[in-house]
């Protein structure tokens, strides 16, 4: 998946909530929604795409004045599950915050171009659907 210094800062962020949120879990004893070595791995795969986030810390908005670059990051569909995962408890966590619309428009849009990556059966077959006759 190609993408831009924004894309990329986006994702990193919300692979950061999600570590943030199993830190927490694993301190309180409940399970984890999600494996902690996935988001590492994912992390791991945009930091290597765009070290330049990571070494400044920078976050959505922030990469700004990047250049106009583009850069590919390795991303499987299981990958893409991870992410709709974590934007959706992204959202349901910022349910009463004043930016909440901001959140779920993002959510909308990015959970679009996750899922335009693979075919619609793709998506049903995985669900455990039977794509249509």
């Amino acid at each position: 998946m190609s993408l831009d210094a924004n894309a990329a800062a986006a994702l990193a962020t919300i692979l950061g909530i999600m570590m943030d949120h199993l830190q927490t879990v694993e301190l309180d004893g409940y399970p984890s929604p999600w494996s902690a070595e996935h988001v590492i791995d994912l992390d791991t795969r945009v930091a290597y795409a765009w070290p330049e986030l990571v070494d400044h810390g920078l976050g959505p908005g922030a990469a700004d004045g990047a250049p106009d670059e583009v850069r590919t990051v390795e991303l499987h569909i299981e990958d893409a599950e991870l992410l709709l995962a974590g934007m959706a408890f992204t959202e349901m966590a910022s349910v009463e915050l004043p930016w909440f619309d901001m959140v779920r428009w993002t959510s909308d849009f990015v959970a679009g171009e996750l899922r335009a990556l693979w075919p619609e059966d793709t998506w049903r077959t995985r669900a455990g659907r039977t794509p249509p006759a």
